[in-house]
């Protein structure tokens, strides 16, 4: 993908090469000071001390070489040996009016995103795993990867046994239909009695044992709660927008668990241990670590015997580039065990990497997990409802311009906005606070903001083309505000390239937000309808247009629609 960064860095070591030296890194950055420069090559501070050099007269050296390109950029030097970079208006006009090109990477990954179990409705929990993961998605699909979305239920684990015993405890019948919100309901009761009762836990634990070894009457039951729960699940991920090209359990590769011990324990990697079956790891300096266990004393499989084989299926069926696990950080340990047996039995080719995405935990605002206002764990549902709800606070009554159903469909747009946008604004591995009173406000760092930029470009626009205003083929540079927005349009293939090596929706969150506010001050400097001068107006035209469909594709990346209007009650627009 070419980008400013690159193509500074090509003239730098382009220059160093012709003054007499050798370099393998430009060691070029935006730069921190853009009054004296946009950007910046520290290279002849090392390459001085390397060869004994004064820096800053290293600097001239390579300063003089550097390619012959016009009148694109200047170039000057600062400090002990600071390279400035200044573009000129005529490269960001030219450039500007150039579409991105965007590199055709070709992998094959397989990201495993969503995680919910069965039988359970999805909670707040469940939000960063769907958001984040649809988001890499995304931006990893842009830069020309074949990417593969596993939605990974668990539904094959102690849970089903739980459920299974607290039915036969309750009389309900075999071929009972249960609701999703009855299913929820007997979970707890059964979560109840699993923690209060011996008899009850060895129960459970010899019925997932069963269900995995094929008892017909539980596989039945089971595919009850299989069923009922997935068209629940599927429901929200639509309305999140959170798409799987794949939705596989861990039940998906329960006949291949046999056959995967008995080759763990010919390697000599598993063993027998008091009933159970576990991989023995070694100790890191010197430091005894916990064994991987596969199959527990009850005979039933454990969720690294799944994921192991979750991994052979994976790498047997797509070949790919890297296996991508979107999952919170407290599973750390567990897919380092993982990770490590895979590596050691053969099982990831070393050609395919296994990273563990992680990511920190919702909030409220007193710091800890986000919870109702009764103190349970909040399910996805009611928070998506709760943001809804804050939504329509600042929507105005239905009158002549937007019906009742048209302010129920923006409310959702809103609202679901924000959510995504208040949790990839921040970091991957933070721990954000969930903060129902701000995350719809149209001021400060929220999704409503950008969306509101977008509303206002598409506004103005359109009263152009209602005016027969001329878009015209051509941008001058008038003004700093113009000037700073058409940089800072110039950034996002450098933005896009860092959002997907570090695996971090934050990148485009934070740069559709900065977007928004240069344009929101190129449109307070500078008239765009109102200009008088045709050639300066058609400029201004272009810029408005690039940015409302760059805003647009950065909305997308991250999995947030853009509005065609967004009203509010009058006293937040006075």
């Amino acid at each position: 993908m070419q980008n400013l960064k690159q193509f500074f860095a090509a003239q730098v070591l382009d220059a160093v090469k012709n003054a007499g030296f050798s370099a393998d890194d430009a060691i070029v950055s935006q730069s921190n000071r853009p009054d004296l420069s946009d950007y910046q090559s520290n290279i002849a501070l090392p390459l001085a001390k390397k060869n004994g050099l004064n820096p800053r007269e290293l600097a001239a050296k390579i300063v003089e070489k550097l390619p012959d390109v016009g009148d694109l950029y200047t170039a000057s030097i600062d400090g002990p040996g600071f390279i400035n970079f200044r573009i000129s208006d005529k490269m960001l006009e030219s450039e500007s009016l150039t579409p991105f090109v965007i590199g055709k990477s070709g992998k094959t990954i397989v990201i495993d995103y969503g995680g919910p179990n069965i039988a359970k409705a999805l909670h707040v929990g469940h939000l960063r795993s769907a958001v984040i993961g649809e988001a890499i998605k995304r931006i990893m699909r842009l830069c020309g990867d074949k990417v593969i979305g596993d939605v990974h239920f668990g539904d094959w684990g102690t849970p089903l046994g739980m459920l299974i015993t607290q039915m036969q405890a309750e009389g309900i019948p075999d071929d009972a239909t249960l609701s999703i919100k009855e299913i929820s309901q007997l979970y707890i009761r059964a979560a109840t009695a699993f923690k209060e009762s011996d008899d009850f836990k060895e129960k459970a634990r010899v019925a997932v044992s069963e269900l995995q070894n094929g008892n017909a009457r539980y596989r039945k039951i089971w595919k009850m709660f299989h069923d009922t729960s997935i068209g629940d699940i599927k429901k929200i991920y639509d309305d999140l927008q959170v798409d799987f090209e794949l939705w596989n359990g861990e039940s998906d590769v329960n006949d291949m668990l046999p056959t995967i011990l008995e080759d763990l324990t010919q390697k000599g990697l598993a063993i027998f241990d008091d009933g159970a079956i576990i991989v023995r790891l070694p100790d890191v300096k010197g430091r005894e670590r916990a064994p991987l266990i596969l199959k527990k004393t009850d005979g039933a499989y454990t969720y690294a015997a799944t994921d192991l084989a979750t991994i052979v299926q994976r790498v047997r069926d797509f070949s790919p580039s890297s296996i991508l696990y979107v999952v919170d950080a407290r599973q750390k340990e567990h897919f380092e065990q993982v990770f490590e047996v895979a590596r050691m039995a053969g099982y990831a080719p070393e050609n395919v990497t296994l990273e563990h995405l992680a990511f920190g935990t919702v909030n409220g605002t007193d710091g800890k997990p986000f919870k109702t206002r009764e103190g349970g764990v909040m399910s996805l549902a009611g928070l998506l409802a709760l943001a809804v709800d804050k939504a329509s606070e600042v929507l105005p009554e239905p009158n002549e311009e937007i019906t009742a159903e048209e302010l129920t469909e923006q409310a959702r747009q809103i609202a679901y906005g924000a959510v995504k946008f208040q949790d990839l604004k921040s970091t991957r591995i933070s721990d954000y606070i969930f903060d129902t009173e701000n995350f719809t406000k149209s001021e400060g760092k929220t999704g409503a903001y950008v969306q509101y930029a977008v509303v206002r470009i598409k506004s103005i626009l359109a009263k152009a083309a209602e005016k027969g205003f001329d878009f015209g083929e051509k941008i001058t540079v008038t003004s700093q505000s113009e000037r700073d927005l058409l940089l800072t349009l110039q950034h996002f293939p450098e933005v896009l390239n860092k959002a997907y090596d570090l695996r971090e929706p934050s990148e485009i969150a934070n740069y559709a937000h900065l977007l928004a506010q240069k344009f929101s001050t190129f449109y307070a400097d500078c008239a765009i309808l109102g200009e008088e001068k045709d050639d300066i107006r058609s400029g201004r035209l272009i810029m408005a247009k690039i940015t409302c469909d760059m805003l647009v594709k950065c909305l997308n990346l991250i999995g947030i629609e853009a509005p065609e209007k967004m009203l509010r009650k009058e006293a937040e627009n006075a």
